[in-house]
């Protein structure tokens, strides 16, 4: 399965776009599928992708280059501020499925499925249209796999420690104005001060800093759900963060630098997890920040607000964006997807090709011994004239393989079942896929080829049903098989 993200991450935009798509990423990558980003970035946005399969490259003045990458991908997600309306159009064209992410409303998407992940995105009067699938709200924010599953937050008698953080970059300059507030007001308090890669005012951050203060540039997510844990409150931007404040259960002060976390910020205050509306033009900030702090210093308050966040996330919108992902794929497919034959999966199929009636419908019918196999196996999924494909449900259940072993200009097919998919009409839809994907993937192939035993009934009707037609017969190791042939068309 061909699975392409589109995004952006700049430094005079942020990088929130590109840290909720790595979620997305890492999702994907659980199902053993692997995606690639393509960023529209500079290099601050490097620390954000570690381990991933990603390119880097202006996609927005590059469009042609982006969609010869994009093309004839199964799903295609894209997660844009800056993408014009006539660009959508063009990946909705060459994707399978696209997936657009969206905070405000912000076009008349194409045809596929909208995304947003807001605090009451539901409530936004989104119109259902034709062909177009929503998953609106909290239960669908995308957050890194490091928040997916949390220890709950302990909420303490009083505040001892505090998190400033604004992303990966601070362009209007509040981390140094709210920590020398809080070096002047609160001394006594330990001060967690996260610096992003794009930040410009590290110097002044310094100055203002005292020995109660704490600086973590780019940190990890794990380390980040760390700090979290680690500190009383938090005063950050009302971007992407601070889902993850809310999912780890930290009360919060949350300040809008940008008009796209406008709705973020009186959604959260809508559902009381936040009290107060702060911008970053808001007169006397500190002093009216300082007074919401001052609030928070009882316990119940505190208390009350933690539950609030851990209620309204709870870490798992990325597995369920690509549940309903691959859901629409599945029911695409006749009840299945596709991806290629990993190591992982060296057991699941040793297991269905020793299967008796395995065997007995193949070319060589003795069994197969697992020492042969693992050789086998590992030279078959590392070789360019082999194009193996795994099927699964929408649970994950393995439902069955199919080979394509590519000779000269032709391919022959075999495909087998896992019993407890036999029967239920799947063989047909997926000879079907895999065969066009084959002849997608393998533009060498002209045609391919299937070997059936004449006793086999139901595979001669599947074969019949993908239109595959009778070729000829042929005999192998004296027997007669029907040989069943699909043509590329011109």
């Amino acid at each position: 399965m061909k699975v392409a993200i589109v995004t952006e991450g700049l430094y005079n935009r942020g990088y929130g776009h590109i840290t909720r798509c790595l979620s997305l990423y890492q999702a994907f990558e659980e199902r053993n599928l692997f995606p690639t980003l393509f960023i529209n970035g500079d290099d601050e946005c490097k620390p954000f992708i570690p381990e991933t399969r990603h390119e880097i490259f202006d996609w927005l003045n590059n469009q042609d280059e982006l969609i010869k990458k994009i093309f004839d991908s199964d799903i295609v997600i894209v997660d844009s501020y800056l993408a014009p309306l006539d660009l959508y159009q063009r990946i909705a064209s060459v994707a399978t499925l696209a997936v657009y992410i969206d905070d405000y409303m912000r076009l008349d998407y194409p045809e596929g499925i909208v995304v947003n992940g807001s605090i009451n995105a539901e409530q936004l009067g989104y119109t259902n249209k034709v062909g177009t699938a929503y998953l609106l709200g909290s239960k669908y924010t995308p957050l890194r796999k490091d928040f997916w599953t949390g220890r709950e937050k302990i909420i303490k008698g009083d505040i001892q420690s505090v998190l400033i953080t604004f992303g990966g970059q601070d362009l209007e300059n509040l981390t140094p104005r709210l920590l020398r507030m809080l070096v002047r007001n609160q001394p006594e308090l330990k001060k967690n001060i996260v610096v992003g890669s794009g930040f410009r005012n590290v110097d002044l951050i310094n100055e203002a800093k005292d020995d109660q203060t704490e600086i973590f540039y780019s940190p990890s997510a794990a380390e980040m759900m760390r700090i979290m844990l680690e500190s009383d409150i938090a005063i950050s931007a009302a971007g992407q963060t601070i889902y993850e404040l809310a999912r780890i259960g930290v009360p919060t002060i949350a300040i809008t630098v940008a008009q796209n976390q406008e709705n973020n910020l009186t959604g959260w205050i809508k559902e009381e997890f936040l009290t107060t509306y702060f911008n970053y033009e808001t007169v006397n900030l500190e002093n009216r920040l300082l007074v919401v702090f001052n609030s928070y210093g009882e316990r119940d308050v505190r208390l009350k607000l933690s539950a609030i966040g851990r209620k309204k996330v709870d870490g798992l919108g990325a597995r369920r964006i690509i549940q309903s992902i691959l859901d629409h794929i599945i029911n695409r497919n006749g009840g299945c997807y596709l991806r290629k034959a990993l190591d992982v999966d060296t057991m699941t199929v040793f297991n269905l090709s020793n299967e008796r009636s395995v065997r007995l419908n193949s070319v060589n019918q003795t069994q197969i011994k697992w020492q042969d196999h693992l050789q086998w196996y590992k030279e078959r999924i590392n070789d360019n004239n082999c194009f193996f494909l795994l099927a699964f449900n929408g649970n994950d259940e393995f439902v069955g393989q199919v080979r394509f072993d590519i000779k000269l200009n032709y391919a022959v097919i075999s495909i087998s079942l896992d019993k407890k998919f036999r029967g239920k009409g799947l063989s047909s839809p997926l000879l079907i896929k895999s065969s066009f994907q084959c002849l997608k993937e393998k533009p060498k192939v002209k045609s391919i080829l299937a070997y059936i035993r004449p006793a086999n009934t139901p595979s001669i009707k599947a074969f019949a049903s993908a239109a595959y037609l009778f070729s000829h017969e042929e005999i192998i190791n004296e027997e007669k098989f029907l040989v069943y042939k699909l043509v590329r068309n011109v």
